[in-house]
């Protein structure tokens, strides 16, 4: 019991290590597309970019899970991950930022899919809820560490840290992989063994819950990307403190997480999935409303933030309930790589309009998301009954 535990613990770690990354561009492109000499919409091809190359990781996920054990795919990826944040610390040319994207996207995309398959195939509700809320302890630090270096002016110094913070949790992972439980070749055989994509499409729900993951990931990726750019060109606010309303979404994510797994034995996935996604809507209405005080918006960041917390999670945990074990790993990896989609073509997408228009929209295409992931949710959890009560 005691191995499982720290087992448990390790992985946590290394899902900081998946979150911190993922908001630094988002919180410091105020600063970084000036010194490079960018748009604003430039930012979605950075996106793209490395969103694709997560597409890729995990849409492969089954044939990259046969082929190594879990712990050696969420060490190797921290390591390339890590790297790749060093290196973009040192551009000077925002083509040299697309060339990275290549190990910074498989390594997210690997890290993610195979622990999250882990969790849901191996642990409890509240653990997945956890697991995800130190994701969100590091989505939250990244974008901290990065208004930290823009109040002295430098962006590059954002990501020095943050690369060196991965390179530190890669480290803890291989020197801890003798907890992880040998995971034999015949077994991962097994387990993930190939299922035809037309196959698993014919399943009921599988349509509905991998539309939920697209659309919910371009929901959440509009906070961590699009907000601190909000608040900077609407509200006239300070970069440093820009970069602190993404912080203040990913905290409030965060703190949200760790309650859904504190009440995620009390209440339903299903009832916790609405209730977040209630949230949402309030939270972009609300921020329609001119408040002359700062601090209000922060609440209400903090708002959108709570309701983003239990619905991956949930949902992710949901799989082991609507699908059998064997379709888990398929169901698992195009729901994420769908994900990936929403944040790698939506978000950019959405990016685009502002470009053309104007960032105002934000709240409006905020709305227009989350109404559409509501409808989605219902038909499912309506349509869908669970295997086990």
């Amino acid at each position: 019991m005691k191995k499982k535990l720290l087992l448990l613990a390790v992985i946590y770690i290394i899902f900081i290590a998946l979150g911190l990354p993922d908001a630094l561009l988002g919180s410091g492109w105020n600063l970084i597309r000036e010194e490079l000499n960018v748009p604003l919409a430039t930012l979605g091809i950075m996106t793209i970019c490395v969103y694709s190359m997560s597409v890729l990781a995990t849409f492969n996920a089954p044939r990259l899970l046969r082929l190594l054990e879990t712990k050696k795919i969420a060490i190797i990826s921290v390591f390339f991950t890590g790297a790749a944040l060093l290196l973009i610390s040192q551009v000077n040319q925002f083509y040299q930022m697309l060339f990275l994207a290549i190990p910074l996207g498989i390594g997210a995309g690997a890290i993610d899919v195979s622990l999250n398959h882990y969790l849901a195939a191996n642990y409890e509700a509240k653990h997945m809820n956890y697991l995800h809320s130190f994701y969100g302890i590091g989505v939250t630090l990244g974008p901290t560490v990065m208004a930290y270096t823009l109040s002295q002016d430098s962006w590059r110094n954002g990501y020095i840290i943050v690369g060196l913070m991965l390179l530190t949790i890669a480290l803890i992972g291989l020197f801890t992989h003798k907890l992880w439980a040998k995971e034999p070749k015949q077994e991962r055989e097994d387990t993930h063994a190939h299922i035809q994509l037309k196959d698993i499409l014919k399943t009921k729900g599988a349509i509905p819950s991998i539309l939920i993951f697209l659309f919910y990931v371009h929901i959440e990726s509009l906070g961590g990307v699009w907000i601190a750019s909000y608040f900077f060109i609407e509200k006239g606010v300070s970069y440093a403190v820009a970069a602190l309303y993404t912080t203040a979404f990913y905290l409030a994510l965060t703190v949200g997480r760790l309650l859904s797994g504190f009440v995620s034995s009390k209440v339903s996935p299903q009832f916790l999935v609405k209730l977040g996604q209630t949230l949402i809507v309030l939270s972009a209405f609300l921020l329609f409303v001119d408040f002359s005080q700062t601090w209000v918006y922060f609440l209400i960041v903090g708002l959108f933030g709570l309701g983003c917390a239990p619905i991956y999670p949930n949902m992710m945990f949901l799989n082991s309930v609507y699908f059998e074990k064997k379709q888990l790993s398929k169901m698992v990896s195009l729901q994420m790589a769908l994900g990936y989609l929403g944040f790698g073509a939506l978000t950019p997408l959405a990016g685009l309009l502002f470009e053309k228009t104007t960032i105002a929209y934000f709240p409006i295409v905020l709305i227009l998301m989350s109404s559409v992931l509501f409808g989605i949710t219902l038909y499912l959890m309506i349509s869908k009954k669970p295997r086990l009560v």
